[in-house]
Order: structure tokens, then C-alpha cells, then sequence
């Protein structure tokens, strides 16, 4: 269930403490592009990050991190054959995974392993609202990593990819949120805020995959890790807008505003139960 606002509003500002305390460990096999980026955000936001992308290494790591991301950013013969072998050790630890199927509604390769590494049960697939329809229906394109759907229009598919997953994030101008209760019931969260800037600046969405690992670490449920992510990162943005000149400064802004931001920022406004 999601539970009111004061108190999911308490449950977000908990993981974000113990995020702090506990500083988890989460093994990123990402995007090459964006690496370093992705490293800087989890160090910002109080988690540990382990980029290790060697086959012989990744399911050992996998099975003894805290969390684990796989992002297809620049899916290679060797990577590839690390998130296989992450995916499995991550399954069979119970260690919660990000799946980032990133390029999945443009390449026929990345929808494939897509597919493969999904049957391993990742907590969350996140993704644009391209991606996410791609995992459902094979006859979506978007355009290289970006989207050609505005984020609501992957709530149906979200539904369906429920089934594989335990939530479903879709990044957008606004965010949505997707998991079900107890009792099988859907529950969707639509996220508002951040800044323009984000799409202008390589690695934010592989970023926030990685905080919502970090989060799966240290959250009550899913839904919370998911919202706590989101929150942190929209927040974060909005206070580095506020002194950024442009992309680059911004993009220095953002790490410095995920390390300073307080859970008081992750208001209620920001936040709308859909039906």
C-alpha cells in the first residue's frame, strides 16, 4: 500500500538517513559514458559505489553488494556476459537490481538482453516511457536513448511489466511511478519537479537508476525507494538550477546539491496518488 503523505513523507526522509548511516554498496555496470558521473552521484548521495565490469568479478560482486544496477548503455561482448552473470548471482543472493534497458525501443539487440536479464526478476525496471513499451511490445521504437512517448503513456505497458518486476519507473518532463500492494492492487505515483537541464547533462538518468539501487538498499518497500530517489534527485535539481549558469555548471551543482539537499525538500506538492 502507499500510505498517506505525512507518512510516506517520514518513510522517504528515513531511507534518506539511512542512506547516510549505511552507506550501501552498489555495483553499477553502466553506461561507459557516463561511469564516472554515476560513481559521483552515489558518493554524493552517501552510498558506495563498485564500477567493476569484468566477467570473472561481477557475480561474485553482485551477490555480496547491497544493490546492483545494470544499465545497456554500451552493452560489449564482455559486459554483456558481466550482466548475465550479475543478474544470476544477484537472483540468486536476493540482492535488489536495477534493470536500465537503455536504447531498448531503438536496437533489437539491447531489447533482447532486455528480455534475457529481466527473467532474473530485477526489484525495478526504469526506463522512458519508450523503453518501458519496447519490454512490452517489441513493435515501439524511440529515437537512439531518447523517447518518443511522453512518460504517462507507459503506465499500460508499466501494468503489464509488473509481472517481471517488482516496480516500474518512468522517466519523463514528469515521472511515474508504478507497483502494486499486497493484494495485487496497482499503485501509481506521478512525480513533479527537477530542471530542464537534466536532459542537457550525459548520465542523469543512469545516475538516477543507480540512486534508486542505492535506495532499494535501505528502503522499507520498493515504492519507497523509488519515490525517495526521485524526490532526492528532483530536489537536488531544482537547488542546483538555482546557481548554475548553464549544463556544465550544473551538472557540478547537482553533485553538490545531492550531497546538501534535506528530506525537507521532498515535499507533498511534488507528489500525486493516480487512480
Amino acid at each position: 500500500m502507499i500510505p498517506p503523505a505525512c507518512h510516506w513523507q517520514t518513510g522517504v526522509a528515513n531511507a534518506h538517513q539511512r542512506l547516510r548511516d549505511r552507506a550501501p554498496l552498489v555495483h553499477c555496470l553502466t553506461n561507459q559514458v557516463t561511469m564516472n558521473f554515476v560513481a559521483n552521484t552515489l558518493l554524493a548521495a552517501g552510498a558506495s559505489p563498485a564500477m567493476t565490469d569484468h566477467p570473472d568479478e561481477a557475480g561474485e560482486l553482485a551477490g555480496a553488494a547491497d544493490a546492483l544496477l545494470i544499465n545497456l548503455g554500451t552493452p560489449g561482448e564482455a559486459s554483456l556476459t558481466a550482466m548475465h552473470r550479475a543478474a544470476l548471482a544477484a537472483h540468486a543472493a536476493g540482492t535488489p537490481w536495477v534493470l536500465d534497458p537503455v536504447g531498448a525501443a531503438a536496437l533489437p539487440l539491447r531489447r533482447d538482453v532486455a528480455l534475457t536479464l529481466r527473467a532474473q526478476r530485477p526489484a525495478v525496471i526504469r526506463g522512458n516511457a519508450s523503453e518501458i513499451l519496447a519490454l512490452e511490445d517489441g513493435e515501439t521504437r524511440g529515437r537512439g536513448v531518447d523517447t518518443r512517448h511522453r512518460s504517462e503513456a507507459g503506465l499500460a505497458a508499466a501494468a503489464s511489466l509488473l509481472d517481471h518486476a517488482d516496480g516500474i519507473a518512468i522517466s519523463g518532463e514528469v515521472d511515474h511511478l508504478a507497483t502494486t500492494d499486497d493484494s495485487g492492487q496497482p499503485q501509481r505515483l506521478r512525480i513533479a519537479g527537477g530542471s530542464a537541464w537534466q536532459p542537457r547533462v550525459t548520465g542523469t538518468g543512469c545516475a538516477l537508476g543507480a540512486l534508486i539501487a542505492a535506495y532499494l538498499a535501505v528502503a522499507e518497500s520498493v515504492m519507497e525507494a523509488m519515490l525517495a530517489a526521485h524526490l532526492h534527485v528532483a530536489a537536488a535539481a531544482e537547488q542546483a538550477e538555482r546557481t548554475a549558469a548553464g549544463p556544465g555548471s550544473f551538472a557540478v551543482a547537482w553533485l553538490d546539491a545531492l550531497d546538501q539537499v534535506a528530506p525537507g525538500s521532498f515535499t507533498e506538492e511534488r507528489v500525486t496518488r493516480l487512480c
